[in-house]
Parts: structure tokens; sequence; C-alpha cells
């Protein structure tokens, strides 16, 4: 590309702020989209240097991404899923038309690695969850029948999982040394830093020739459930209090979409081909170091 300047959607997000980071270092000036640009998070990001600027808006407000995209070579899309309508679509259908209009080279998109899956819309068929899939599957099929040159990231299991403000919705109990859970202590879940996500966009824009029109599954590590549940408890120093729910009560949680998105998990097993993920060159994070990083934001009281 002769113009490295990317556009970064929800630049303040776990993916969006490692994004910036890698890019910045990489070399490439960052347009950061954020919904407020006084905010603490947004400001936080200036710490990634003279290379960033911000822009004001959201994906549903076509003019602020026209300002963002303006002079922006590559984009970075990623999304958080709607519940209630096909607003994610819709967003991503502006931020398309953007794309074109600014002739961008290269656009990284990025879903779940569930998707990979064959009988994805099997697995997620359960209509308490089916907005969280079904939405990024519509977006990365518009992503890559846009006719601009593409990339599919399909990330894994996030480690943020464990930190506020998710963790107490989808392990309540957390913060108070309670580990509660709808998995089996010998699942193996494939984990993600989203930092990895950021290194992993970065290298792909500046080699966007390897990966246009590839699909890119990136995990960090896989462990099994007792050996995350081990980890917490090493960086805490505290010894958790761990239920596996039994069927009756995953049956009883029925309504609950944490608790059915935990007992999909079973049939994700083996999808991250590590030994693939690893031929990137990109280095990852372990989950160790991931709490080693992460102490102050790891929701376990000591």
């Amino acid at each position: 590309m002769t113009s490295k300047t990317a556009l970064v959607i929800r630049a303040t997000g776990s993916q969006g702020k490692a994004v910036v980071k890698h890019l910045a270092k990489n070399g490439w000036n960052v347009h950061a989209l954020v919904t407020d640009a006084s905010s603490e998070r947004a400001i936080a990001l200036k710490q990634f240097g003279e290379r960033l600027s911000l822009y004001e808006g959201s994906l549903g407000d076509i003019s602020s991404v026209e300002s963002a995209i303006k002079g922006c070579s590559a984009v970075f899309l990623t999304q958080m899923p709607s519940w209630t309508d096909d607003s994610e679509t819709r967003e991503a259908r502006i931020l398309l038309d953007a794309a074109k209009a600014a002739d961008i080279k290269h656009i990284a998109v990025s879903t779940q690695l569930g998707l990979g899956h064959p009988r994805v819309g099997e697995i997620f068929g359960n209509p308490l969850i089916v907005p969280a899939v079904e939405g990024k599957i519509a977006v990365e099929k518009l992503v890559r029948d846009s006719g601009l040159p593409w990339t599919a990231i399909r990330p894994a299991w996030f480690n943020t999982n464990i930190t506020q403000p998710i963790a107490e919705m989808m392990y309540p109990g957390l913060s108070d040394g309670k580990f509660i859970t709808s998995y089996t202590p010998d699942l193996k879940i494939a984990t993600v830093d989203p930092d990895d996500i950021g290194a992993f966009t970065a290298h792909i824009f500046n080699n966007p020739a390897k990966y246009t029109g590839r699909a890119v599954g990136v995990a960090s590590e896989v462990l099994t459930v007792a050996e995350i549940i081990s980890e917490i408890e090493r960086v805490s120093g505290k010894k958790l209090y761990v239920h596996y729910r039994t069927k009756e009560e995953n049956e009883s949680e029925a309504g609950n979409p944490f608790v059915v998105g935990q007992s999909c998990m079973k049939d994700l097993e083996g999808l991250a081909d590590m030994d693939e993920i690893r031929s990137h060159g990109i280095p990852l994070t372990s989950f160790r170091q991931f709490l080693e990083n992460n102490k102050d934001t790891v929701v376990v009281s000591k």
C-alpha cells in the first residue's frame, strides 16, 4: 500500500485498542473512530503516539464515517452484536459504501472462530444466541461480497471474558471467588489475548497480497477449563470455589444466553489449528502472561 493510514472502528474496545497499538508500532497512521473523543478511554489512545487521530462518531452516522475514512487505505472493522434488530448489518453496509467511495485497498473484519465450523448454524441455532452469530455471518458475507480486498479475522474465546464488565455476566460470583459454569473441567478452549488480534491485524495489513481473500483463525493458547481456573487461582492468590452446572441446572437456566453459549463450546473443540496459527510468525501471548499483564482487572478478590 502506498498510504499507510488505517481506520479502526470501535477503537476504544479491547480489539480496537490493540489494533491501534500495533498499527502505530508498525509505522501506520491511525484514524480511530470513537463515540466520545473526550472520554477517558479515547484520550488513553493518545499514548500510542502522534500517528493517532481521533474521530468522533459512529457507524450509524454516515458523515462521521466518511470523515474518518478520508485518506485511509485500510480499515479494521469490529462490531458489537445487536440482539434486537439488524443494525449490525445496516451499519456494516454504511462502512462498506464509504470504503468503496474512498478506494480502500484492504478491509479486515473481525468475527469469531466459530464461523469456521461447517455446522455453525446448527451449533448456534438456539434463538437466544442466534443474534450473536447470525450478525457476524451476515457481516462477513457482506465484506466478502463487497468487491474490496478483504481478510476475515476469526478470534477465539477472549481472555477478557474474565475481566470486568463481562465477567460477572458470564461467571456470576467470580469477583467473590466463585467460578460457576456450564463448561466441563476437561473442555479444551481456544483462548485469545485481544492484543494478539492487534498484532495479527498489523501483520495482515503489512502483507496484503498474502492475506487477501482469506479467513484467518486467531488464538493464543488452548487450555482446559481446569487449567484456566488453576491459572486464575495462581495470579489471584486465592482458591476458587468451582461449580460445574449439572444437566438439570443447565436446563433450568435455558433462558440465560451465557449458559446456552457455554454449553455450545463443546462443539468448537479442535477448531483452532495452533500449528497453522503459529505459522504466521506472530508471537502469541499465553493465558498466564495475559493474567500477569492484567492483574488489576482480573476480577477475583484477594
